[in-house]
């Protein structure tokens, strides 16, 4: 199937997207936040208003609607993701202030 060059930008914020949520499933934070910024800048191309007509000047609304469908889809996935890391980031450091106080006290 050809693809009109029109839906580059959007198909690249698609895989950008997939690859985000490969490496928040795989705790990969550090090129998660990398990899973010580079989809953010992406992203504000595709919002772009002469974007936009031209993609309705040759029929690709209901594509793109599809393709930002998907990547809607998916952050939806990121963000339950992101909100599991947290609650495990703010448990492991509860827990570290926890030991944190009882090897203080034990050291008295």
């Amino acid at each position: 199937m050809e693809t009109n060059p029109l839906l580059d930008p959007l198909a690249r914020a698609l895989s950008q997207s997939q690859a985000l949520l490969s490496l928040a499933q795989a705790g990969d934070w550090e090129s998660f936040e990398t990899l973010v910024q580079q989809r953010q800048q992406g992203l504000l191309s595709i919002n772009d208003p002469e974007y936009l007509e031209s993609l309705a000047e040759a029929n690709l609304e209901a594509k793109a609607a599809g393709v930002i469908q998907e990547i809607k889809g998916i952050n939806k996935q990121l963000s339950v993701l992101a909100e599991e890391n947290r609650d495990k980031a703010t448990t492991e450091l509860r827990q570290h202030v926890i030991a944190s106080k009882a090897m203080d006290a034990y050291g008295r």
